[in-house]
């Protein structure tokens, strides 16, 4: 496994003086460009540079394990606690993970107006139908391998996933996926004996369509929009029968049946035509599970800044 030399403490504040990669809800992440490997993710929490400063300067770095070996994840590598809230990290050093967000509306930037938008939608929905079924192959076995360190894909509520954490990189011509969570243990109304927490084909399919989200009322109706859609499910579905991964065993508890209930609602919601519906069900409630890799014994602890507890 390759050993990582980290960034020092005034790059880190350097490229915190610097414009950030991006914001979420719970977060900005700057790229540290004299050490390009890596990025800071800092809590929205944290107080001003100046103060930072002293905080990183005078409390140790704490190195993190890397569980995921040589994938890149955007995973932690070190972080600095928070004094005022040890159970949470004030900000953490992470690797640089290649390419660009496919989600339409970026967090803490103005919102683009509905035609901007769709323009950049449709672009971001082309470019994922273009990708090889090799690119597909990956990102499922990154959900298997995922779920193998019991860690998931994050999400933002309901049947979305985040699309703000799913990467295009054209120069690898494929898809990454960052900003991970572990499983959630004893949570009520969670089953303890989930396997796939949510790296399944229900909660990916969201993910990987631009605009579902954000623009959900916009754009639920524009026929090129639907006809990208429809495709991106089907190659969803379609990656899902090569890579034997359905969605039993994750955090919705029940069996196939039940998952098809679900299924069925987001093909509604994504505005699928009903002609595609039965096909698409029945393939998706068809897929054989069959689990790639050994699963860890323990949860491993994985330190990331968050806005809530886990």
């Amino acid at each position: 496994m390759t050993k990582h030399i980290l960034p020092s403490r005034e790059e880190i504040l350097f490229a915190m003086s610097e414009q950030p990669l991006g914001q979420g809800a719970e977060a900005k992440v700057y790229k540290i460009h004299t050490n390009p490997k890596f990025t800071t993710r800092v809590s929205l929490d944290c107080p001003p540079l100046n103060e930072l400063a002293q905080i990183i300067n005078e409390t140790p770095m704490i190195e993190q394990k890397n569980i995921f070996g040589e994938r890149n994840f955007a995973q932690t590598l070190a972080y600095w606690k928070n004094p005022e809230n040890p159970d949470q990290p004030l900000l953490t050093i992470n690797l640089y993970c290649p390419g660009i967000s496919i989600e339409v509306q970026k967090g803490g930037r103005p919102k683009p107006d509905a035609e901007e938008a769709l323009i950049r939608t449709k672009v971001l929905s082309e470019t994922i139908l273009n990708l090889p079924d090799d690119a597909f192959d990956k990102l499922y076995d990154d959900l298997h391998f995922l779920s193998s360190r019991k860690h998931t894909i994050d999400v933002g509520g309901g049947l979305f996933t985040n699309t703000g954490n799913i990467l295009y990189s054209a120069v690898d011509n494929r898809m990454f996926i960052i900003d991970l969570q572990p499983f959630l243990q004893d949570h009520p109304g969670i089953n303890s004996n989930q396997t796939k927490g949510f790296n399944t084909p229900l909660y990916l399919a969201r993910g990987l369509i631009p605009g579902a989200y954000s623009y959900r009322i916009e754009h639920s109706k524009d026929p090129d929009l639907i006809k990208y859609r429809t495709e991106i499910i089907h190659k969803v579905i379609s990656g899902a029968e090569r890579n034997n991964l359905n969605d039993v065993g994750g955090y919705l508890k029940g069996d196939m049946d039940k998952m098809l209930g679900f299924w069925f609602s987001q093909l509604q919601v994504l505005n699928i035509p009903e002609k595609y519906h039965n096909d698409f069900l029945n393939r998706i409630g068809s897929v054989k599970d069959k689990q790639r890799y050994s699963v860890a014994k323990e949860l491993l602890t994985y330190v990331r800044v968050t806005g809530k507890d886990l």
